[in-house]
């Protein structure tokens, strides 16, 4: 038990360190063509991108003494490969935008703050969360069929019908109904999104997640 002034650090931490990475990895495994959450920490490739996200990402933005974050990050990875629960990443995927709004965005702003430099595993999981709701196909050929809520579902068709990825990037930035604010007018996010969509478009999601790790 810990006696401590506020439970806020410690909230920070469960939603920064736990739900935050789930956010993410989710849409960059599921294009990826990896169904769970256990498959997809224990994947070679997308397990990387997820301690990258966790360990030298959204821990650099918390304020608690290192050894606790890395011990309940640790806890927080073996509860996502608990072999007994099958934990579809798509059960993860509905309310994408506002889940990111709330639980990786502070974490991608105090990261540029702090380190002058935007977080690539937090960007790219904001273009994978974009590209899901393109629809399509994934790399493994199974068919992509977006679900949310659907003013969501009608601004990402809308923005993706125009076919151009400077378009949708802005967009779904510029969307203050999901952000509370417009995502563009933070320094060099619209570019980096962009070139994360044209990449993943190009080259597929796995290909794109290796590229940063």
């Amino acid at each position: 038990v810990l006696f401590v002034p506020s439970e806020e650090p410690y909230h920070e931490r469960k939603v920064t360190l736990l739900n935050g990475p789930h956010t993410v990895l989710s849409p960059v495994a599921y294009l990826s063509g990896v169904n769970i959450v256990r498959d997809a920490c224990q994947h070679p490739v997308i397990g990387k991108y997820i301690n990258k996200v966790m360990f030298e990402e959204l821990m650099e933005t918390l304020n608690l003494p290192k050894e606790e974050l890395q011990q309940f990050a640790g806890d927080v990875l073996e509860r996502f490969v608990n072999p007994f629960v099958d934990h579809q990443v798509t059960s993860i995927m509905l309310n994408s935008f506002p889940k990111y709004e709330t639980r990786d965005l502070p974490g991608l702003k105090t990261y540029l703050q702090r380190k002058g430099d935007l977080p690539k595993g937090l960007v790219l999981g904001l273009a994978a969360i974009i590209t899901y709701y393109k629809g399509g196909v994934r790399e493994d050929g199974a068919e992509i069929v977006p679900n949310d809520a659907p003013e969501i579902m009608q601004l990402l068709s809308d923005l993706w019908a125009t076919g151009c990825t400077k378009k949708v990037t802005e967009g779904v930035l510029a969307a203050e109904s999901i952000w509370g604010e417009n995502l563009n007018n933070i320094p060099g996010l619209a570019d980096a999104v962009k070139g994360y969509l044209d990449a993943i478009q190009e080259k597929g999601m796995m290909e794109v997640v290796k590229s940063i790790l």
